[in-house]
């Protein structure tokens, strides 16, 4: 497959819903749509570090399944989409709402020559 058409991916609140397999196709589809070194940023609920945000996270997790949401609270995401292709993958900030708290990642596509 030829270089991507993007210079920058942006995927917003979409895989804490999404089985991990799934998740794992939408950051592999987000590697492909970039163009080579194109900067890629995931704001999704991530690792919930406090009691509180734990607790907040749970009206989440009930409505959007246990298991799919555990993933994400539990900071498994920045491993999946380093297996996914994206480099660099790394958190710049932590959002905390009235549901739990929100990370965004930053991260690249792979260059030319990768």
């Amino acid at each position: 497959m030829g270089a991507g058409v993007a210079d920058k991916v942006i995927s917003s609140l979409v895989l804490h819903q999404c089985d991990v397999p799934v998740k794992a196709e939408i950051l592999k589809a987000m590697v492909r749509l970039g163009r080579p070194n194109a900067r890629v940023v995931v704001a999704d609920y991530g690792l919930q570090r406090t009691l509180l945000m734990r607790l907040l996270f749970r009206q989440v997790q009930a409505l959007d399944g246990w298991e799919r949401t555990g993933f994400n609270a539990k900071g498994q995401l920045p491993q999946l989409m380093t297996e996914a292709g994206l480099v660099g993958v790394a958190e710049h900030g932590v959002i905390p709402t009235p549901t739990g708290s929100i990370s965004l990642y930053v991260a690249a596509t792979p260059g030319a020559g990768g």
